[in-house]
């Protein structure tokens, strides 16, 4: 739709809501009764589809790889996040699709906060097929440590085994394909998840800088800090590639590399849910954040090179040599002229 082209701006790379379908579902809080007409509209990996099915708005939501992170956490994530909502939500007939129905009735007789979130909440859909299988294991963090400290707690004299022994075995690592030429390796550890995402650019000429990016990223944060996660940065052919991707398959080599973000468990400790989703949200849209810099960095050279270029005509310019007493020329009309210096 127009207003979705219109809005493909900066705020775009790093909003968390799709534009389209909260334009579209504001309308109906507004006016649950207005008709809406068939729309399809893409939010990056995720595409829509809306219909009406009499008091029933009917959102098909298409993601390429559904089945990989549906049963990962996606469902439960999605389960908690439209909990009290009028929506009803299903895998459709494909393995890549799933049906959304949001009551037009129910909609509107909510209160005007409640109606806000559902809004804020349908519209993010995309957000919480991505992070749903980060969050299902910062879950299992979250109670493996409040498991620790308890069994620490009545055996002070052996701490350390006690916490052992309540931990348990972390759930097995996965290997997600969230985008085309991308793919997500979730590690667990018994103190902190591991999250490994490959970088893969479709422009080869914008490999280097990206490379160089990630580079920067990784050395900035690689201590990590209260507001910051720990952060490494391997390339395709390093040799010391990471021991936690040994042994999981990724279909496609990125050209860009690997980056390797660690969330521990210091920062799930007594966490609530929707802290767990806002620590789960930036590591898995870290694409998003990447391309809004590549982006940004890209136009500030070209804004450079522009500038230098026009500086270097002005310099041209000034050292053209200029005659002395130079004298007119007629053209053929009779029309006089200065002749260009060389």
């Amino acid at each position: 739709c127009s207003e979705a082209v219109a809005m493909s701006s900066d705020r775009l790379y790093l909003g968390e809501t799709c534009p389209a379908l909260q334009l579209l579902l504001q309308r109906l809080v507004d006016d649950p009764k207005a008709q809406l007409e068939e729309m399809d509209f893409q939010d990056f990996e995720v595409a829509f589809s809306t219909s009406l099915e009499g008091d029933v708005l009917v959102l098909k939501v298409a993601y390429p790889f559904l089945m990989q992170v549906w049963p990962q956490g996606t469902e439960e994530l999605l389960q908690h996040v439209w909990q009290g909502l009028p929506v009803r939500f299903a895998l459709a007939g494909r393995d890549d699709e799933m049906k959304i129905a949001v009551e037009k009735a129910a909609l509107g007789r909510l209160e005007a906060s409640e109606a806000a979130r559902c809004v804020e909440r349908i519209s993010s859909t995309r957000i919480w097929l991505l992070i749903g299988p980060l969050v299902s294991r910062l879950s299992w963090l979250r109670d493996a440590v409040r498991k620790g400290d308890e069994a620490a707690k009545k055996a002070p004299l052996n701490a350390q085994e006690a916490r052992t022994a309540a931990i348990g075995q972390p759930p097995e690592a996965c290997m997600l394909q969230l985008r085309n030429q991308e793919s997500c390796a979730i590690v667990p550890k018994p103190d902190r998840i591991i999250v490994i995402l490959s970088i893969h650019l479709d422009d080869e000429t914008d490999v280097a800088l990206g490379r160089a990016f990630c580079q920067e990223f990784a050395e900035t944060n690689r201590k990590g800090n209260e507001f910051s996660l720990p952060c490494s940065f391997h390339e395709p052919k390093d040799k010391n590639m990471l021991s936690d991707l040994r042994g999981l398959a990724a279909n496609v080599t990125p050209n860009v590399g690997f980056l390797s973000l660690t969330l521990t468990d210091q920062h799930v400790r007594g966490a609530s849910e929707e802290r767990l989703i806002a620590l789960a949200t930036p590591v898995m849209t870290f694409r998003n954040f990447f391309l809004f810099h590549l982006k940004h960095t890209k136009s500030f050279l070209h804004s450079r090179l522009r500038k230098r270029l026009d500086n270097w005509q002005q310099q041209i310019g000034k050292a053209r040599r200029r005659r002395a007493n130079q004298e007119k020329r007629r053209l053929i009309s009779g029309k006089e002229f200065n002749p260009p210096t060389r």
